[in-house]
């Protein structure tokens, strides 16, 4: 037996019935985020803590077709607030209750993304994302020249009744319900990715000539991803709308896109832990600087352009690449050891 099988076996054999440790870490981050109501020194980190769950299902949506999809697509954000409008008008013109009207939402949103998926896969590169960014303009613009008061116009709708929880625990229960949103989202993509669609979404992603020679279709596996994304983003925005009663137009925009593209680079496009970790940084930075606004956008710039320079790929695969270096590192002395062992019990 050589001696890297031998370091491998008593690794396994050290971990055998023990969790692995992203299994230890996911609960406690788990168990922690949900008594963060108990332990936040006051509302406004609260009220952020909920903003940034409702982005992390946003960013996570987005980061299936832009990260493991490769599809630049900047018209996310017009489905979140397509989400957002389409719950609004439910509840207040249909009646209908909070958690129907978020899944009729998410679907309606997927629904608009499966018709856009159309004319996109006959388009590459840069003309995609004009596509997506013009979609998401076209409606922003529309929203806000809107005289007939279906939309609210440049004000937007508020004044309904969200979740209808009472004001005593409402803040509360609104944040483990964005919780459980940014929970479900995560999973929802985690297992997309790990699932023959996901292999077959990346290997277009790394090299479309290679998968397409093995029978992977680009058109069907672009048309669902972009039904889930829009899906999960649409029921994102929905949240959004029941959680703090308002749906307007700046759920959209170029600020508002470089604020989530923002995240995501940082964190790392293309993993499932980026976005939540990239989220969670730049929302509560920006909550410190809120009462600088121009210091805000400075810093947010001075952090994306570090970032790149420094970790083209993400926090997130520079943590990893340094991890796996250390790993290695101590892999080589283990084994370094067990030869010198194994020498020495052969020279005896």
């Amino acid at each position: 037996m050589s001696a890297t099988e031998t370091v491998q076996q008593r690794w396994s054999t050290r971990t055998m019935g023990w969790p692995r440790p992203r299994v230890i870490i996911s609960i406690v981050v788990l168990v922690l985020a949900v008594a963060l109501p108990m332990i936040v020194p006051d509302r406004s980190w609260l009220t952020t803590a909920t903003l940034a769950m409702i982005w992390i299902s946003l960013n996570q949506s987005w980061n299936l077709v832009l990260g493991y999809g490769g599809v630049w697509n900047f018209g996310q954000l017009a489905f979140y607030a397509l989400g957002a409008y389409a719950a609004a008008l439910l509840t207040i013109h249909l009646g209908l209750p909070a958690w129907l009207s978020i899944l009729v939402s998410g679907a309606f949103s997927g629904a608009l993304a499966l018709l856009l998926s159309i004319p996109i896969l006959r388009l590459r590169g840069i003309y995609v994302s004009l596509l997506t960014f013009g979609f998401a303009e076209v409606v922003r613009l529309l929203v806000i020249a809107d005289q007939s008061g279906v939309t609210g116009g440049a004000y937007g709708l508020s004044g309904f009744d969200g979740f209808g929880f009472s004001a005593g625990s409402a803040a509360n229960l609104n944040y483990w319900v964005a919780l459980g949103l940014a929970v479900v989202t995560t999973l929802i993509v985690l297992a997309l990715v790990r699932s023959p669609l996901g292999n077959g979404m990346i290997a277009m992603r790394d090299n479309p000539a290679l998968a397409s020679a093995r029978g992977i279709g680009q058109r069907t596996y672009q048309m669902l991803i972009f039904a889930i994304s829009g899906f999960l983003a649409g029921v994102a925005g929905a949240v959004y709308a029941h959680v703090f009663k308002v749906a307007s137009p700046t759920l959209m925009g170029l600020g508002a896109m470089t604020l989530l593209v923002t995240m995501m680079v940082v964190g790392g496009m293309g993993t499932i832990i980026g976005p939540i970790i990239g989220t969670l940084l730049i929302s509560f930075v920006q909550m410190q600087l809120q009462d600088v606004p121009e210091v805000k956008v400075a810093a947010l710039g001075v952090v994306l352009l570090v970032v790149i320079l420094l970790m083209p790929r993400g926090l997130v695969p520079f943590v990893g690449s340094l991890w796996g270096r250390f790993q290695d590192w101590v892999s080589h002395e283990e084994a370094d050891e067990d030869a010198d062992a194994e020498s020495a019990a052969g020279g005896a």
